[in-house]
């Protein structure tokens, strides 16, 4: 038999799998046998995708403003992939608990 360990990590996955699928959104309309419409999807970032930051330089621009510059700040994917472990964790264990009372 398989282990409420392995079905809560399966049931987990599922969770994690429908919260962060692909977002499809749009409209499409037939009329007469002929389509019209836009369809939208979300994805991920791609794993090397920067974020960036914005600094200030200490050098005086125009108007006397103070000149910035952009520098990495981690990864666009950083704080996605730390909510997804999050939720991985809470569905898991919520999942666990609830199989652990059967």
């Amino acid at each position: 038999m398989i282990s409420k360990e392995q079905i809560a990590h399966e049931l987990a996955m599922v969770y994690i799998n429908n919260k962060y699928g692909i977002n499809v959104r749009g409209e499409f309309y037939l009329n007469d046998g002929n389509g019209t419409g836009t369809v939208e999807t979300d994805h991920f970032p791609d794993m090397s995708k920067m974020s960036y930051s914005k600094v200030k330089t200490g050098e005086k621009g125009f108007l006397g403003t103070e000149k910035k510059k952009k520098i990495p700040s981690g990864h666009q994917v950083d704080p996605l992939f730390s909510e997804m472990v999050e939720n991985y964790y809470g569905a898991y264990n919520k999942f666990l608990d609830l199989l652990s009372s059967k």
